[in-house]
């Protein structure tokens, strides 16, 4: 039997882990899996949609996802998500 993983295209999987998870909750798990990441712009640039999906709720919501982003994910070396 398929996943839902199997089954959903990636913008209906973020947009249900932003529907189920808080900001902190999901900024927290970005944290946690930045290293393992060889291309760090697709990192990046997956961490922007996840707020952007915040922000079609409220901008607070994407405010707060991303002030809990860990600093890694702002280092010197790239732009901030």
């Amino acid at each position: 039997m398929p996943t839902l993983y199997d089954v959903l295209p990636e913008q209906q999987r973020l947009a249900l882990a932003v529907a189920s998870k808080s900001p902190a909750t999901l900024a927290q798990t970005f944290a946690s899996h930045v290293g393992q990441f060889y291309d760090r712009a697709a990192f990046d640039a997956l961490a922007r949609q996840v707020a952007e999906l915040y922000a079609d709720d409220s901008a607070e919501r994407a405010n707060r996802f991303r002030a809990h982003l860990d600093r890694r994910l702002s280092d010197r070396y790239h732009n901030p998500v």
